[in-house]
């Protein structure tokens, strides 16, 4: 694993930790981690070693941690959809937008017959 301290925001919920930052950093004392101010950042803010945090924590960071080469990260995803969009002609981008903004993107997934993440059913205008 490459990244070897965590903020408390990057722990809330994590393996049982609790959910607020009061709660992480009161475990974190209880518990002793080895901790260290958080760079750039005024105020109290400190990060926590990976070392220190619980085994489960760590398991789950290590589960996080950069995605195999193979995989298609997020940030490539936005930078092929702004390739499609600029490989558009202006009337099919005005098409495009205009369709989003009336129908919302589930209609688009439903006319690719990709069902949307909470398979509510779109207004489809063809279906008339």
């Amino acid at each position: 694993m490459k990244k070897e301290w965590f903020t408390t925001a990057e722990l809330l919920g994590m393996a049982g930790l609790p959910k607020t930052r009061q709660g992480v950093n009161k475990r974190a004392r209880e518990d002793g981690w080895e901790k260290r101010r958080h760079k750039g950042v005024q105020g109290r803010g400190v990060e926590y070693s990976l070392y220190s945090l619980p085994a489960q924590v760590q398991h789950s960071l290590s589960l996080q941690e950069t995605p195999s080469s193979y995989a298609v990260r997020q940030a490539d995803m936005l930078a092929v959809w702004i390739q499609i969009y600029q490989q558009c002609s202006e009337h099919e981008r005005e098409a495009l937008v205009a369709h989003i903004l009336r129908y919302g993107m589930a209609s688009v997934l439903s006319q690719l017959r990709i069902s949307s993440s909470d398979d509510a059913a779109p207004d489809d205008p063809s279906a008339a």
